[in-house]
């Protein structure tokens, strides 16, 4: 089975990460092919989607505001409640 992942992004009503609307597909278990196809579109929509490796091997140079997660086989609830802060 492929890997599939979902992305949310920030909510600040909700404050948690929330799926995106308005994508021209589902970012909630999407292929990996797909994901980057989102975050074109999210690009588009004004956010950064980037994700870097800073000088001392650590990920804090990402792109807050986006969340892109493998969630191999959960639902959106399971994918939404691992998403609430």
């Amino acid at each position: 089975m492929s890997a599939v992942y979902s992305i949310g992004t920030w909510d600040t009503d909700a404050q948690g990460f929330t799926p995106q609307l308005g994508l021209s597909r589902s970012p909630i278990n999407c292929t990996w092919r797909d994901m980057l196809q989102i975050c074109r579109e999210l690009c588009q929509m004004g956010y950064s989607c980037h994700y870097r490796r800073d000088p001392n091997g650590e990920h804090s140079e990402n792109d807050p505001m986006v969340l892109i997660e493998r969630t191999d086989g959960m639902t959106l609830q399971e994918i939404l409640k691992q998403w609430e802060r």
